[in-house]
């Protein structure tokens, strides 16, 4: 059996074959459909100013929000979303890259505007379509590549695509990444991509490619820095002579974000340090605390919501048996683990989202990482893994088709100091919202108004 995933390995170094591209290609559109089939945005503030950026570059060529802060106020009189400048412009409290990356798929939109005229409404109506459209596309594409990536690592074809299901429908990249424009489906995009090359021979263009996707993990969700100085460690000795390369690539979409920062917010921190999160307290909380609910509290525990996942700590040792790639399985297990401990001092119950919104980014690490405990499960335990991710499957499909965020308040209640109702499972918001009717397909009217 070693022999044999050896083997497939070797093979798979080289040009996928293409019933592997086939395979792909239709899991990536299984996944499209599938995001697509709730017909709704799950969004919140966060990912406001993502969904309207796009059209600020391109009507005026600008990353400020002056000429669309009303739109992208959606209503709200004082909207945390969107700071003030030390100039008295306005911009976004998160980072660029996310509207940056997704406005060339805006062009279709754009055109409809500048054929029909730039009015607030018209351009509400094409940034919800144009935010799920984009978002479940990058998701999708995380999808495919994620195949790809598993049948790289040794993988049979048939557990290589269970494991993509699992990722695809059995994880937050259903509910978070897919949904709307937060960071964390591109964040899911950019460490499938840096683990496609750090995984490959480490030429010049590999080399400089696997630079620019972890330069890019990092500036795209600071906190994801973490998982990107997992792939710093481990390219010290993949890239060995080639290492200028990958540090001026990594280097590069690091440099540009830091540099809008110092320009539009006069600071490096950008919109995170405008608004003090740190004197407010927000990284206060004590860290045990926050790892038990981050990893099994009824409300965003990641084991309550992708129970597959107890495979990984429980056959960890298993990871292990492949001696070429255990020095980059030792990377990025050490990065898995210290994000955990850098969100557990937060305020971890992740605002109004679903499920551990906060650890969406490290999804494709953690498959990656089960994809030898899978291929050594017998038949009893494979059972009993296919079960754990159907039972992640229906937890998703919940929240795709059901959440609505009425069992938000009590999660995120600030009477409730000690976060009580977070381990209270009569608040539990998979039980909560699954005695709710399906959300109304609102996208639906945008498309085809009455």
């Amino acid at each position: 059996m070693p022999e044999n995933r050896s083997k497939r390995r070797e093979e798979s170094l080289r040009r996928p074959p293409w019933p592997d591209r086939r395979l792909a290609l239709a899991l990536a559109l299984l996944a499209f459909v599938v995001y697509n089939a709730n017909g709704r945005l799950i969004a919140a503030g966060d990912s406001y100013a993502a969904r309207f950026q796009p059209f600020a570059l391109w009507g005026e060529g600008s990353l400020y929000l002056d000429s669309i802060r009303e739109v992208t106020a959606q209503g709200h009189s004082n909207p945390y979303w969107i700071q003030p400048t030390p100039d008295g412009r306005w911009a976004s409290l998160y980072p660029v890259v996310v509207p940056v990356v997704v406005s060339p798929l805006y062009a279709p939109a754009v055109a409809y505007l500048r054929w029909k005229g730039w009015t607030g409404p018209r351009m509400d109506r094409a940034g919800q379509l144009m935010e799920k459209g984009s978002a479940s596309l990058i998701a999708s594409a995380a999808v495919g590549w994620m195949f790809l990536l598993l049948r790289r690592r040794g993988l049979g074809q048939g557990d290589a695509a269970l494991l993509t299901l699992a990722f695809a429908f059995g994880t937050n990249t259903w509910v978070t990444g897919s949904q709307a424009l937060w960071q964390h489906g591109l964040g899911e995009l950019l460490v499938v991509g840096a683990l496609w090359f750090v995984t490959q021979e480490p030429t010049p263009a590999h080399v400089l490619a696997a630079g620019a996707f972890t330069g890019l993990l990092a500036a795209n969700q600071p906190p994801d820095a973490i998982l990107a100085a997992g792939f710093c460690v481990w390219a010290l000795s993949w890239a060995r002579r080639r290492i200028p390369l990958f540090a001026l690539a990594a280097a590069v979409p690091v440099a540009l974000v830091i540099t809008y920062n110092l320009i539009v917010f006069h600071q490096i921190s950008g919109g995170s340090g405008a608004i003090g999160l740190i004197e407010i307290g927000f990284f206060d909380h004590p860290v045990p605390q926050g790892i038990a609910g981050l990893l099994v509290s009824p409300a965003r525990g990641l084991f309550v919501y992708s129970p597959f996942f107890l495979f990984l700590p429980l056959l960890f040792r298993r990871t292990l048996a492949e001696p070429d790639s255990r020095t980059l399985t030792a990377c990025v297990a050490t990065a898995v683990v210290l994000q955990i401990d850098f969100y557990a001092c937060t305020d971890w119950r992740g605002g109004h989202s679903w499920g551990y919104r906060f650890l969406t980014d490290l999804a494709p690490l953690l498959i990656w990482l089960l994809a030898p405990i899978v291929a050594s499960l017998r038949r009893p335990a494979k059972l009993a893994f296919v079960a754990c991710c159907l039972f992640s499957v229906w937890v998703q499909a919940i929240g795709a088709f059901k959440y609505t965020g009425i069992s938000d308040p009590a999660i995120n209640d600030p009477a409730d100091v000690e976060w009580r109702n977070v381990w209270s499972i009569e608040a539990c918001p998979i039980l909560v919202e699954r005695r709710q009717a399906r959300a109304p397909a609102s996208l639906g009217r945008l498309l085809f108004p009455r």
